[in-house]
């Protein structure tokens, strides 16, 4: 059956009546992806229709935790998969006292060692908390339930064990190696998708083109923020997504989302939705039908 598509644009305090009709005409089986506001950086929360949780990066401070105490119950302090797609510190710093305060049953990572304060914190609370730690690699996955999975493209196994020192941790040139061995990875729920691409840029884009028509989603989560560096019109192409999802900082200092892709985006018909104008996003899928929502 072929996806069907919608898109509703309001304010959360509208939605929630939505929501609530949603969930209830369909117990159990709707799988949320909150893409969370914490300013530049990427921080998103899934939450499955089993009820696992899995977070996706932690943003750059500690906007985190305040965002997951209104999605998550106060009482069961438990997140069973954080992945990090890289260690930039917009992506790491807000993980480190996710892992002091909560409990998790595995911590995926992309195997690369930035030199840097923030990820020695991170590392530090990862092997404190006692998570399960797994170096992620093409071809991996997480199984949810026979329905729901999250598929890892990319790094492939020869990327690990990269070191890289601290002048590495700017956007720029040096940057962008770090930012090239970002996990790459496909949500999956019945014959809905949503694609996670970090912070990978051109280069990585380019090499997963050889999956063809695996690539296609739904839902693109946009690399690195927006920069003109990722989304080339032949890898939007490939993922052909209805609608994408810029995670960026109001104002920030990188230009963040470029005009540039924006264009690109435009040029596909798609769906923009930003952090930065929009808040926290919503997505809702049951498999076959999909919302988004906006804060703002």
């Amino acid at each position: 059956m072929k996806n069907k598509f919608s898109i509703l644009i309001g304010l959360f305090a509208i939605a929630s009546a939505v929501w609530f009709l949603v969930l209830s005409q369909r117990p159990g089986r709707i799988l949320e992806a909150d893409f969370l506001d914490v300013g530049q950086g990427d921080a998103i929360l899934i939450k499955t229709p089993k009820g696992q949780t899995m977070l996706i990066d932690g943003g750059p401070g500690n906007k985190v935790l305040e965002k997951l105490g209104k999605y998550l119950s106060p009482i069961k302090k438990r997140i069973d998969v954080i992945l990090l797609t890289h260690p930039h510190a917009d992506h790491v710093a807000g993980l480190i006292e996710i892992l002091r305060r909560y409990d998790i049953g595995l911590v995926i990572l992309n195997g690369a060692d930035l030199k840097t304060d923030n990820y020695n914190q991170f590392l530090t609370a990862v092997r404190d908390n006692g998570a399960e730690v797994l170096i992620a690699s093409a071809g991996d996955a997480v199984h949810f339930d026979e329905n729901a999975e999250f598929d890892i493209i990319s790094p492939d196994e020869n990327s690990g064990g990269r070191v890289f020192n601290g002048k590495s941790e700017g956007f720029g040139a040096n940057g962008n190696d770090v930012n090239d061995t970002s996990i790459v990875g496909k949500l999956i729920y019945g014959d809905f998708s949503i694609l996670f691409t970090g912070d990978a840029t051109f280069k990585i884009e380019n090499r997963l083109l050889v999956y063809g028509d695996n690539l296609k989603s739904d839902i693109l989560k946009v690399g690195h923020h927006g920069s003109k560096y990722s989304s080339s019109l032949s890898f939007l192409k490939a993922v052909s997504p209805k609608a994408a999802i810029v995670e960026v900082g109001a104002k920030n200092r990188y230009g963040h989302p470029s005009p540039a892709t924006l264009s690109r985006f435009k040029m596909f018909n798609m769906n923009i939705f930003r952090t930065d104008r929009n808040g926290d996003i919503k997505v809702l899928s049951d498999g076959f039908t999909t919302n988004i929502y906006k804060e703002k």
